[in-house]
């Protein structure tokens, strides 16, 4: 009995804590409107890679806009994948196969640190402007602080959010 009420408190607080996502109060607050659907890793959300395979991220857009990519991974370093890019309404995979590297392949791969990365897809009417936003490491309240910021300048936005997890 001990055991289980000790496991109550764990879970109880574990509740309690502040959950990384897009919850419905974001929604609200941030004015989101159901543009981005199917936002999730090719392995699925919380799928497992290993350090250097490729991940392909595929999203669908019910109109067309402009699209941001941004990852934050465990340590919270925040790099921005893609930026502003103009897309059609219609199923999409990142990277585009128009995207190329030094060695001639659109391709994103796992790097260090090891743990869940999470995936922000940023969906607006307008091209945003402010290129300040994303950089260094950030907390969950700067993250959603910055996404805030990025979506503000347009009428039409979205977030979607998934995460996939490295490991070795």
């Amino acid at each position: 009995m001990r055991f289980l009420g000790f496991s109550l408190v764990v879970l109880l607080l574990v509740g309690c804590a502040p959950q990384p996502g897009i919850g419905e109060k974001e929604r609200r607050e941030w004015g989101l409107q159901p543009i981005i659907s199917g936002f999730a890793p090719d392995r699925g959300e919380g799928g497992k890679y290993k350090l250097r395979e490729r991940v392909f991220f595929s999203f669908t857009l019910s109109q067309p806009g402009y699209v941001t990519l941004v990852t934050m991974d465990s340590d919270g370093t925040t790099v921005v994948l893609e930026r502003n890019v103009q897309l059609p309404a219609g199923r999409h995979t990142f990277p585009l196969a128009t995207d190329r590297n030094a060695q001639g392949q659109a391709a994103y791969l796992v790097v260090p640190p090891l743990g869940p990365s999470r995936f922000r897809l940023l969906y607006t009417n307008v091209p945003a402007t402010n290129r300040e936003l994303f950089r260094g490491k950030l907390s969950n309240d700067e993250f959603n602080r910055h996404t805030q910021a990025y979506l503000s300048g347009a009428t039409v936005r979205d977030v979607a959010e998934t995460w996939m997890e490295a490991v070795q």
